[in-house]
């Protein structure tokens, strides 16, 4: 059985628009998480070598067949959020939504050039929200302190096969810092106490000592994990 969250991406144009915005060329080795059935693979290989992750075995029975002759395509089945990735430069990837936030975790943590991701828009709003926000969460933080970030475009539901009930959206992500897992861990402990005073949560408060998490700029975030 087919995970519940899965949506194919069918529309061709979108899929190349993807590799355009990536400025795919000969010298990138792409990942691509959640291959499906190949339409977005198809269009990376034409540009760049692809690593493509596929977790159901139907479907990598399905993406054997499409590309058995295509020397570019590197086909992975596996668990993205387990397995271990070859050497990659960038990322393009219709990412399965059910895995969004551990996955983005990894890909923070891990580095890379450069990534186009196509996400729910709810999620895709959440990294880019402001403090004080009901949407504003420990990965608005985490993506702002770690890459530029831009929303591309909103994609309908049309765009998929089967139909998602959700719009969905492209997303670019220029990393600026690599950060190592307990900054991650920091950022949950403060959002999991989001509505008390910092100095009641860090030892090293500073300045920001009666200020609240939900209300701190994601700069803040970065000068407190320092500190502390």
């Amino acid at each position: 059985m087919v995970s519940s969250d899965r949506c194919f991406m069918v529309d061709e144009q979108l899929c190349e628009k993807l590799t355009d915005w990536a400025k795919l060329d000969e010298t990138d080795i792409v990942l691509e998480v959640g291959a499906g059935l190949g339409s977005l693979t198809k269009h990376i290989s034409k540009k760049s070598n692809v690593i493509a992750v596929e977790i159901e075995r139907y479907l990598m029975d399905v993406l054997k067949k499409k590309f058995q002759e295509n020397e570019k395509v590197d086909l992975i089945r596996g668990d993205a959020l387990k397995i271990e990735y070859p050497m990659y430069t960038k990322i393009v990837s219709n990412i399965p939504y059910s895995i969004s936030r551990k996955l983005f975790e990894r890909l923070v943590c891990e580095g890379f050039e450069l990534a186009v991701l196509v996400v729910q828009l709810e999620f895709a709003q959440k990294l880019v929200s402001t403090p004080s926000t009901d949407s504003y969460r420990m990965l608005s933080v985490l993506a702002q302190t770690t890459c530029d970030i831009q929303i591309l475009q909103s994609i309908p539901p049309t765009a998929f096969r089967p139909q998602p009930n959700v719009e969905s959206a492209a997303l670019l992500l220029k990393p600026f810092w690599k950060p190592k897992k307990d900054y991650i861990t920091f950022l949950n402990v403060m959002f999991s106490k989001k509505n008390k005073l910092v100095k009641n949560i860090v030892e090293n408060p500073g300045i920001y000592g009666e200020k609240r998490p939900k209300d701190l700029l994601p700069g803040d975030f970065f000068t407190l994990y320092q500190r502390n």
